[in-house]
């Protein structure tokens, strides 16, 4: 029976390979964020992130919107909404066992041989979970050749990206790596769609259960946009999570400048007043004389009579004029 993948034409495969670059985009950034923390809760939160992206936005997302371009003729076609959600759950699960193996602790090749293989294997399980949650008036069979391709391109994919995930830092290298996962998921899924094909029953006249997938497209897409949003200011946000240790490393490459520079000025400092005051020699030199005449300035001082304050004035006179003083003054001055 006639099935066709693309009942809308370019716009499924465009908006799900749209859905597929975001994703791995904003999970790859993730990715970068959970790099620049030590182990801990902090870097456990860029990984759920990282894991809501790929394998929610990036993944899932794009399957459900090429899955709404599938059509049957002679049938309707319905979704089983438990079953969607499974595949959902299944999709982020997937890939957060992938990025938790490579991302709790130092990443290596044996980590990224273990979970690529293993989160391919649940991105294939969520595919076909998917077509399980398709109800229409006929069955589905698959052709083998075409699936063990799509296992081989979902288990290459999931690898590649675990290995994008312990190397991409700037903006180009993230680009081309969300690039080439996108391509890879949007090859994934329409390799198994190639691999169905449809029997009818009872001319598709019997009734199908399940939900309308036009009805679940505006909730999804809302559900979607909300967390790309989350995601988005998530990132934006998560570039001022500095690590402690980065930062009393900067910290200290600031300081040391800082005190040098004051140790120069001290230093600086030193050597004028040396300049101005001479060396030690001369101001030993110099010691005695001014002693003298520090000495000399004092004992005048002592020796100054009282001169008497006028009567009626309770402060010390200021208008004493030369008489005055020359008749007060004492002959060995």
């Amino acid at each position: 029976m006639t099935h066709a993948h693309f009942a809308y034409g370019w716009v499924n495969p465009l908006m799900g390979l749209g859905f597929a670059l975001a994703g791995s985009y904003l999970g790859l950034s993730c990715m970068v964020q959970a790099r620049t923390l030590p182990p801990g809760r902090a870097r456990l939160k860029w990984l759920v992130f990282g894991s809501l992206a790929i394998g929610g936005i990036g993944i899932w997302m794009m399957h459900f919107i090429a899955m709404i371009g599938f059509s049957v003729t002679g049938s309707s076609v319905r979704y089983d909404l438990a079953i969607t959600a499974a595949s959902l759950v299944i999709s982020v699960m997937s890939v957060v066992f992938g990025l938790f193996v490579i991302g709790l602790g130092d990443p290596s090749i044996t980590k990224i041989a273990v979970g690529g293989p293993l989160t391919g294997a649940g991105v294939v399980a969520m595919h076909y979970t998917g077509m399980a949650a398709v109800n229409l008036s006929g069955t589905i069979s698959y052709d083998s050749t075409w699936v063990i391709a799509s296992i081989v391109i979902a288990v290459v994919a999931a690898t590649v990206a675990l290995f994008f995930t312990t190397w991409v830092t700037g903006r180009g290298s993230l680009i081309i790596a969300s690039v080439i996962m996108a391509i890879a998921v949007c090859g994934m899924h329409y390799t198994g769609m190639g691999s169905i094909s449809v029997t009818l029953r009872n001319r598709g006249l019997d009734p199908v259960p399940g939900v309308d997938p036009l009805l679940l497209l505006i909730p999804i897409l809302l559900l979607a946009t909300v967390v790309l949003i989350t995601l988005i200011v998530g990132v934006l946000g998560g570039r001022d999570d500095t690590d402690p240790t980065a930062s009393e490393l900067a910290l200290s490459t600031v300081r040391r400048p800082a005190t040098a520079s004051i140790r120069k000025r001290t230093d600086t400092s030193e050597t004028q007043e040396s300049g101005f005051w001479g060396t030690d020699n001369e101001q030993s030199g110099d010691s005695s004389a001014a002693g003298r005449h520090l000495a000399s300035a004092a004992a005048r001082m002592r020796d100054r009579p009282n001169l008497p304050r006028p009567r009626g004035e309770s402060r010390e006179r200021t208008d004493w004029n030369s008489a005055d003083w020359d008749s007060h003054r004492d002959p060995r001055l």
